[in-house]
Formats: C-alpha cells, structure tokens, sequence
C-alpha cells in the first residue's frame, strides 16, 4: 500500500466516525491536549518547576518518563529550564538540538539528581518524549514521534531506518516530503477534521493529522488497536500479559535459557508499569545484611570503630514504597500544609545560621540557647546558664509529626500538660524544647506563593532480583519469607520481627515489626541450565510464580537491528535444531542477547558464530558423545539461507 492509498482508507474512517467515533480508535485527546497546551513549556514562566507538573502528557510518554521529567523540574529548575530554551531554538539544526537535549539531560541526571535516589534511575530521555515537548511547543512544525509509525512509513516508502537518535528528525524529513503534500491535498478529509475542530475549539495540526493517518493504518495492519482508556494505561501488549502475572502474583520469576533477554524484560516489564525499580543481583556471597537489614561498621568522631545497623537494599525499598502509600492517601490540603510548615522551619534555620534567633522561649517563661543547626538539618539546644555541655536535638522530622496535632500558636498554648502532650506524639524527647521550637516556626512569616504541591500518585515499586538462584535464598531472605507471601502483604497484625528489631528506631516506618507494602513487586531471572538452581527450596518455589521465557518471546529485542529479520530467521533455525537434540532440548536454546552483538560487528554472522555461538553450543555438548558431528548440524542450521532464497 502507498502514500496515497493510506490517506484515503484514513479519509474514509475519517468521514464515518471523526477522530473520536470509533471506540477502538478516539484520536480526538490529542487535539485537546495540543489546545490546552500550545506554547508550552514555556521557558519564561516564573516557577519553571510548576511550568513542567503542569505538563499532561497522558500516554503519549511512559509513566516512568513523567516522573523522571517531574524530578528535573523539581531538584534542578533552572538548568532545566535552558535545556529547553536550546532545545527550543529554531536557529540551530533539529538534529543538533535533539542530540544536545539528551546529552544534557543524561549529564544532569547523573551528576545532580541521582544522588536522591536510593535505586537505580536514568533521565529516562528519548525521542518519543522529546517530539512531545516540540509538538505541545510548535504543533504546525512537529508532531508525536512513535518508532512503529516510523518503521512503518520507512518500509512503505522503501527507506532504510536511521539509528536510535536519529529517527525522529528522519521521520520528520519524510512525513514533509511524502505525506503531508498528499494530506493537503485531500480537500474533503481537511474539510471534514477542520470541522469538527472547529466544534471543540481545538487548533489545527496538519503534521498531526498526518502522523493520525499513518497510525490508523499502522494499528489497523498490527492488530493492536486500542480505546483510549486502553491507551492511557501505558502498556505495551507485548508485555500487558507479564504485568498482569506480576500483579495477580506479586512476585514472579522468569526463567529459561541464558541470553533470551530475562533481565531485558524484566527492566523493560517494569518501565512498562511505570514503576519505580531497584535492581540487585544475587551471587553466592550475597546475605541477610545485604538484603534486609545488618551492623555496618562506622567510625566515631574519635577515631573509634563501632557498629550502626543499617537498612539492607530491600528493606530501605519497601520503606519508600510505604511513604509512597502514605503520601498518596494525603489529601492536597495536607500537602500544602506540609509545605508551608517546611518553608517556616527552613527560614527560622536561616535566621539561626544568621544569628538572627540565639534563644527561644519555654512556656515557663525561661531560654535555652539555639547552638547550631546540625548536619540533618536539626536544631541543637542548650538550657541558658548550663554549664554541664548537654545539648538538646529538636528534630524537624519529629516536629513536623508534632505540627499536625498542634498546627499554631493557640494549640500550643492550650496544653496544660508539655511532656504528656508531646511524648504521646513524637515519644521520649525533651519535650520544652519541642514546644518552644515549634512556637518559633509559626512566629516566622506566613510564606508567599507557597507552591502548590501536586497530589502523590500511588505507583508500582518493582524489585529486580537478577539470576535469584546464584544466591542462597534461606540466607538471604531469613525471617522474609513469610513477609513476601502475597497473602501477608500490606500492614497487618502479622508483623515480621527481624533480626535486629530490638535496634530498630522508635521513629522508624518498621519500628513495630516489618511488613512488605502491597505496592511492591518481586521479579527475579533464574537461568535454569545453571546447577546453582538446586538451591532454590521448595519454601522459597511456593510463594513465587514461575514463567519460562523462550528466546522467541524476546525476540523483538532484536528489532533495531539492521539485520533484523535474517537475525531472527537464524536464532529460530538454529534453535529448532537444538530442541530437538537429545540431551539438549529447549532449555538450552540460544536468546536473542547473543545476536545482539551484530549490532557491534558490523552485522558479520560468520563472526558471530565464531566468537559467541560456538563456543558457548561446544560448552553444551562437553562430554556428548558424536560432539562434531552434532556442532555440524548446528552450523548447517545457523548458515542455513534458504528462507531468504525463497523469499527472493
């Protein structure tokens, strides 16, 4: 099918349901988000970070992209803010502009705003976010990119596909030159999107209704239709049946072959929740205090070696997964409230660093001298006159609890009771000196053009556990086993004590026992020819769900390959042989991992089967009687080329 014949199949959807009146196909959102948001972001606003949460990009990006974008505005406005003004610059080259984007954003991320995170993160920075911020921008010049679309107009048009990177501006090059012409020129489907436009007062896109007209025919010839409801899930049919798996079962593990691209999936699975990830992987030294919790040595101010138990990876993760609950049940008004109650505190710490506040009052009528501010932000004080040295720490974390039951001066000074009023609060503290701090921060000026903090969405936070079964899972996981099950998941009377609960902190998320949130999600790799998988019991077998994954269900993996199709051809060939021989079978079929080296070889088959497949294939067969004979028969079969003959 051409150009021409595209256009007018799409007329004709066009001229029955208009861009919302097929229920499989409503288009119509992507008018009205361009309207809302024509001109935008804008790089002059005043509050660059309220400019980018106010952004609605629904699911024209990935969940995990929204939040990564979210977190540059937040921790890093102002650089933020001239990446975009450079990306914005129509007086520099496209290509160079879009290469510069990421290139600023990956420096950014990686040197300012990882740190805030505990787990693994990356600025998550493509093309298809990128057209996003140019067509909410420019929406006359630019449109969304997808790659399928793309792939699609390359192949209808009989054009070899650019690399990664450069495929968008290749896009674009041929939607002007080939498709937007023949758009134009098709006055009864203008007229007829012109119109109903028009009723909706949304603004018109012609590079819009182009990109519309290629993905009709793109979803219509892939089968993969989607209502908008559909659509807005964010999540990709290829891995919609895995997800579903992880969120029925909570933990899953993926097994098979080396090299069928587990880990691969696994990420990918995961970036297809939109969810926030950690990634670990077990080996034979990997235990307890790694995972859950353990003493870590620390040095004391005076040279001395101690001991301070520390949170384990997984552990910490479940922590951030329960605050994220927790901020998502708050409503806007908590949220605000917060805010201002942080921007009081941060200027009361100003004016102490200042010198501007030495003492503060107790109820009493008597002072205790502000020391310093400590390196977490607390506030050290003295009793006026002391002479012993003993300091009192005033908490921001413990006052801030303290500030929802008493949220201003009348409050306060209603207690008839100090110490039982705040130690039935925050618990044991000097209780005066909580008192008297808290009045301080609400004598502070009422901020101004507090900002508004969006509402916490409640996410998926998925544990990545790569090859599970090079670890000794009893050790590992201890007491957790029970606290995994998806039964027990969530705060229940069924609390975990962990090994070291008696060194828990008071104030700490787990101090009562431990529990896993029911937003996270164990998904673990195992390699099921590794003799290493005997170590999985059956303790740990019953509270996983296990699925195999061939090398064909990852073989897209290799689809920006150039070579993509002989690669796959050849992948199957080859493993179809070692199916079917004895002493193999189809757990030691070849993944795709291995055939994505030709994408650094230079596409050389002859070296990849040198190099990579037949050593690990003469590894399988080690001690097989008939060795040669049976590596000939695979070598037939990986240089096998006639399917290509009968394609040609």
């Amino acid at each position: 099918m051409n150009i021409k014949d595209i256009v007018n199949t799409f007329r004709s959807h066009q001229l029955k349901y208009g861009l919302d009146g097929d229920p499989k196909q409503r288009e119509l959102y992507k008018w009205e988000l361009l309207t809302k948001q024509v001109g935008h972001p804008d790089t002059d606003a005043k509050n660059f970070t309220h400019e980018i949460y106010s952004l609605d990009l629904q699911n024209l990006c990935f969940g995990y992209q929204t939040t990564a974008y979210k977190n540059f505005a937040k921790y890093e406005p102002e650089d933020y803010r001239l990446a975009f003004k450079n990306l914005f610059d129509e007086n520099v080259d496209l290509q160079q502009r879009i290469d510069n984007f990421i290139s600023t954003c990956k420096t950014l991320w990686d040197n300012k705003i990882k740190k805030h995170f505990e787990h693994k993160t990356t600025a998550m920075c493509d093309e298809r976010l990128i057209s996003s911020f140019l067509t909410l921008r420019f929406p006359q010049k630019y449109t969304f990119y997808k790659n399928d679309v793309y792939m699609s107009l390359c192949k209808i048009l009989g054009t070899k596909p650019l690399k990664r990177g450069q495929k968008m501006v290749h896009f674009y090059e041929l939607l002007n030159k080939y498709v937007i012409p023949i758009v134009e020129e098709d006055k009864v489907l203008m007229n007829s999107i012109n119109e109903e436009l028009n009723k909706n007062n949304y603004i018109l896109s012609t590079p819009l209704i182009a990109q519309t007209a290629l993905w009709h025919y793109v979803s219509k010839n892939s089968g993969t239709q989607q209502t908008i409801e559909e659509q807005t899930n964010n999540t990709s049919m290829e891995y919609q049946t895995y997800i579903e798996l992880l969120k029925e079962s909570h933990n899953l593990v993926l097994t098979g072959a080396p090299g069928t691209g587990k880990t691969y999936m696994a990420q990918a699975i995961a970036n297809e929740m939109g969810a926030v990830t950690r990634f670990v992987q077990f080996h034979p030294s990997y235990d307890y205090t790694d995972f859950v919790e353990g003493l870590r040595p620390i040095e004391n101010s005076d040279g001395q070696m101690s001991f301070e138990r520390k949170d384990g990876v997984f552990k910490a993760f479940c922590k951030e997964a329960a605050k994220n609950i927790e901020d998502s049940q708050k409503t806007q008004k908590e949220l605000s409230e917060e805010k201002i109650f942080e921007k009081r505190y941060n200027e009361l710490v100003d004016k102490i660093e200042n010198g501007e506040v030495p003492k503060v009052s107790l109820k009493t009528g008597k002072e205790m001298d502000v020391v310093r501010i400590s390196d977490n932000n607390n506030i050290i004080l003295r009793t006026s006159g002391n002479t012993d040295g003993r300091e009192y720490i005033v908490s921001f974390d413990r006052l801030a609890n303290l500030s929802k039951s008493y949220p201003n001066i009348e409050s306060l000074n209603s207690i008839t009771n100090i110490y039982k009023a705040v130690t039935e609060i925050i618990g044991g503290c000097h209780s005066s000196s909580y008192w008297a701090v808290l009045k301080k921060v609400y004598e502070q000026d009422s901020p101004e053009n507090t900002e508004v903090i969006p509402e916490v969405k409640r996410k998926p936070y998925v544990f990545i556990i790569d090859e599970i079964n090079r670890g000794e899972a009893s050790k590992i996981f201890g007491e957790l086993f029970f606290a995994i099950d998806p039964g027990y998941r969530g705060k229940t009377e069924n609390l975990v004590q962990t090994q070291y609960q008696n060194l828990v902190p008071k104030e700490d998320l787990f101090a009562e026992g431990f529990y896993v949130p029911e937003n996270v999600y164990i998904l673990a790799t195992m390699n099921d020819i590794d003799r290493s998988v005997e170590s999985m019991d059956f303790a740990m077998r019953r509270r996983f769900t296990w699925k195999e994954i061939t090398p064909t269900d990852t073989q897209s993996m290799l689809d920006d390959l150039e070579c993509a199709e002989k690669a796959k051809n050849t992948m199957n060939r080859l493993n179809k042989e070692i199916a079917e021989t004895e002493g193999l079978g189809p757990a030691y079929m070849v993944g795709p991992s291995y055939f994505l080296k030709l994408s650094t070889n230079g596409g050389d088959f002859d070296k990849l089967w040198r190099m990579n497949i037949s050593p690990l294939l003469k590894e399988y067969l080690r001690g097989f009687r008939k060795s040669d004979e049976i590596m000939d028969k695979f070598k037939k079969a990986f240089f096998d080329t006639s399917d290509e003959l009968e394609q040609s």
